[in-house]
């Protein structure tokens, strides 16, 4: 640690610059897609990395020590990953999104691994995926109302802090204290905004691969449709794959220039000559029991079902009863219809 001590405050240095850029950034009133205001936040994401990078090579952070064995100054240093990560996810990019976003989640990890470690926060613990607290959105909704309540106090006891050291003199002697517990407090709280942030940053994650697997799948349509050889009169001497056999079919010419099959000759007048003589509309490619064989086999016809209703008996001329009983039902069906007119059930409709 004493090895450490010269350089470790160039590492410093840079920090607290980048703390303040970021600090910037937090109250800018820029629109957040502006080449201005990400100008600022690749300033800031460049300027983590240096420190992080620094940090990495002089090994300031072991497991086996205790945040008592680190000075004020280094133990603000644990923040570098968890603002690197939060500067990364203000990028607003599109291109290697996906990347980004793994970056900044593996800084986030970091943080919390480091925390962990060194036992400088209690992280809050999630629910596991699949229990009951986990899928209760009004236990969750709780749980967040909690949280922001947690951290809303801790920043009223950072601002208080922040207020004493601008207003206390620099040669108190209480100030190495007041500064430690600055340090402390800002670790408690970025530990509990990083969890928040973790659960929304798997959520972009999400939709950022989905958004990858979709671009890629229209290249390879793209990239998969061969142009138009419907006017060729020979278009298998222009493959290399026989479409009939699935071998390889043989070249038209070998190394000296010796046809090695028959081919057609044809330009673009052949061409023009066989766009004319066609219809001016689409033909069709397939018959409609093709088309309804391949929507079934695709599933998208419904068959079968119940069995059908028997049809309604018609009536004998002969047999009065059966005729009385229709006309009586007949009449039943009128009378009610008399007293209850149509819409006289609505609540809100047809008063007079």
């Amino acid at each position: 640690m004493e090895d450490s001590a010269e350089p470790s405050l160039s590492v410093g240095l840079g920090f607290a610059r980048a703390q303040q850029q970021l600090k910037a950034i937090h109250g800018s009133s820029l629109a957040t897609r502006s080449d201005e205001y990400q100008e600022q936040v690749h300033g800031v994401v460049k300027h983590l990395r240096q420190c992080l990078e620094q940090i990495r090579q002089l090994a300031l952070f072991s497991s086996n020590e205790t945040p008592d064995d680190y000075s004020t100054g280094e133990l603000k240093l644990v923040l570098t990953t968890a603002y690197l990560g939060e500067a990364l996810q203000k990028i607003s990019s599109m291109d290697g999104r996906t990347a980004i976003l793994e970056e900044a989640k593996a800084h986030y990890k970091q943080f919390l691994s480091t925390c962990r470690d060194l036992g400088i926060a209690n992280q809050p613990e999630q629910p596991a995926e699949g229990t009951a607290a986990s899928q209760n959105p009004g236990h969750s909704r709780m749980q967040k109302i909690e949280r922001f309540k947690q951290q809303r106090a801790m920043q009223q006891e950072i601002d208080e802090i922040e207020a004493r050291l601008a207003r206390d003199s620099a040669d108190d002697e209480d100030m190495e204290e007041v500064e430690r517990e600055y340090a402390v407090k800002l670790i408690e709280l970025k530990v509990h905004q990083v969890q928040d942030d973790l659960s929304l940053l798997d959520s972009e994650l999400d939709m950022a691969r989905q958004m990858d697997e979709m671009r890629k799948s229209a290249v390879q349509q793209q990239d998969s449709r061969a142009p138009s050889t419907e006017w060729r009169l020979d278009p298998h001497s222009y493959a290399q794959i026989n479409p009939q056999t699935g071998r390889a079919a043989r070249p038209t010419f070998n190394d000296r220039g010796q046809p090695m099959q028959p081919f057609v000759l044809t330009n673009k007048r052949q061409q023009i000559k066989d766009n004319v003589f066609r219809p001016g509309w689409a033909l069709p490619t397939m018959s409609v029991d093709e088309y309804l064989e391949q929507e079934r086999e695709r599933g998208n016809i419904i068959s079968g079902g119940g069995k059908e209703p028997d049809p309604k008996p018609e009536i004998d001329d002969n047999d009065y009863e059966a005729l009385d009983a229709e006309v009586m039902k007949q009449r039943e069906w009128d009378d009610f219809t008399d007293n209850n007119p149509r819409g006289a059930g609505n609540r809100g409709g047809n008063r007079s």
